[in-house]
């Protein structure tokens, strides 16, 4: 009987030795390639967090341009200050009705009008 005992062990020992190595290199290969996928997350997390502070701060930047209707506001108040150099200096050869220093007095309206939009 013990004969018999040790035989199946024998047995048993040589036909169940290699599944379980083969099982235990496939449970290391398996536990390896997560250690390997919660590395590349960890990551991948790292560069999101990077990005969207980024994108954060881009859109603080973006929120402080000015609109297209105050760069039109201001390209108009620079075009009357422009005007009125341009008045002011020919004001010996400029003649018209309207008298140099009244149509800078109109110039310096328009501005305040449009500054105070």
């Amino acid at each position: 009987m013990t004969n018999l005992k040790n035989q199946i062990l024998i047995a048993l020992n040589k036909h169940l030795v290699i599944p379980v190595y083969v099982l235990a290199i496939l449970g290391l290969f398996g536990w390896l390639r997560g250690c390997s996928a919660s590395s590349e997350s960890q990551k991948a997390r790292k560069e999101v967090t990077a990005l969207s502070t980024e994108i954060d701060s881009l859109e603080k930047v973006i929120s402080k341009l000015p609109t297209l209707e105050q760069i039109r506001t201001e390209v108009e108040i620079e075009g009357f200050k422009i005007s009125k150099r341009t008045l002011y200096d020919q004001n010996a050869i400029v003649r018209t009705t309207l008298r140099p220093d009244d149509r800078m007095n109109e110039y310096d309206q328009e501005i305040e009008k449009l500054r105070n939009k």
